[in-house]
């Protein structure tokens, strides 16, 4: 599926992967890049957020 950056810190890169739609929005695993360990978590997403996200420039599409 879709990948995007999530706006994050210096030096702290988060990475937003769409893992599958259901009707009222999106299963996503959200990865953050730390120092020496990446935590990992799968959750739901709404769709109306997930819109806001991408309108305000919080998550951004990477490109393939």
């Amino acid at each position: 599926m879709k990948m995007f950056s999530i706006k994050s810190a210096v030096g702290a890169s988060s990475l937003l992967e769409l893992v599958d739609e259901v009707e009222d929005g999106f299963i996503v695993r959200i990865v953050r890049h730390r120092d020496d360990w990446d935590d990992v978590s799968e959750e739901f997403m709404t769709r109306e957020l997930f819109d806001t996200c991408v309108r305000t420039g919080y998550i951004a599409e990477l490109s393939a």
